[in-house]
């Protein structure tokens, strides 16, 4: 079966739910929406402050909203929402000059308690099941799968060029399948890809700099080879780019014509037996 996911990043504390009713607000009920949710979240990311009374390094716990607490709860009663898990705290580092992810330079035994603190407040707080990782910046190295694969979670993200993962028994295979496809059709690996105990599946960034062109033509491929399509993005970009409505409008329509099945991550990374 091939689906059609919407991942939004970055629902915090300092998320309103008015934020996401601008985007999303036409869709509900049509087009689940997957929310990766950062439960401590830091209000400054890459030295932009988002909040005038918090402190840069201050971990503001996603309840402290109650008014989004209580619209996520509603929305996820409804089915409309899925909600992951996106990081901890959401917090950058500048690394010879570089803003870097929680996971690229948090050590491991960190990253280890973090993952399952932030999974099972979520869980507590929303009373929901969190299946999916979505890493900060879509960083992610070898510490954080074993973090994850310890809180029983999958990602919604792939593998690099190498050395990116903990090596396992069928990490050769995994490796393979990953390249020899995309050097051959030249997108990444479409399907669930399972190793190592944990399944990541590739995810399509909708930002302003990409082409709609370019996430329609991957659109159609995907459907083709009957492969679930994540569309990942974030609500706040869309407050200064009106064009990325218009996008996301479009692919929307066109799975609609492509028949695939509006679904949440979780769903489009499937069972086991589901994946090739």
């Amino acid at each position: 079966m091939s689906r059609f996911a919407i991942r939004d990043d970055d629902t915090s504390f300092f998320t309103r739910p008015e934020d996401l009713d601008f985007v999303y607000g036409r869709y509900w009920g049509t087009v689940p929406i997957s929310l990766a949710v950062v439960p401590f979240s830091v209000s400054t990311h890459r030295g932009r402050s988002h909040s005038a009374v918090h402190a840069p390094d201050q971990q503001v716990p996603l309840g402290e909203n109650a008014a989004l607490v209580d619209y996520l709860k509603e929305k996820i009663a409804l089915g409309q929402v899925e909600i992951m898990l996106h990081g901890y705290s959401h917090e950058y580092k500048q690394i010879n000059g570089k803003w870097v992810g929680e996971f690229g330079w948090k050590p491991q035994s960190q990253l280890m308690r973090e993952v399952v603190e932030g999974k099972s407040y979520l869980e507590r707080l929303l009373n929901v099941r969190i299946r999916v990782f979505v890493p900060p910046s879509n960083t992610i190295g070898a510490s954080g799968i074993r973090a994850i694969r310890a809180a029983g979670l999958n990602l919604s993200g792939i593998m690099g060029r190498g050395g990116d993962r903990p090596f396992s028994v069928d990490y050769p295979a995994a490796w393979l399948k990953r390249w020899v496809w995309r050097l051959r059709r030249g997108v990444p690996y479409p399907y669930p890809l399972r190793y190592g105990g944990h399944v990541e599946l590739c995810a399509h960034a909708l930002t302003p700099r990409v082409r709609h062109e370019q996430l329609l033509k991957a659109l159609n491929g995907y459907a083709r080879w009957q492969a679930p399509y994540v569309l990942a993005t974030h609500y706040w970009e869309f407050r200064d780019d009106a064009s990325m409505h218009a996008t996301l409008a479009g692919l929307i329509h066109r799975a609609g014509e492509l028949n695939l099945t509006f679904a949440s991550v979780s769903q489009c990374i499937g069972d086991a037996d589901e994946i090739r």
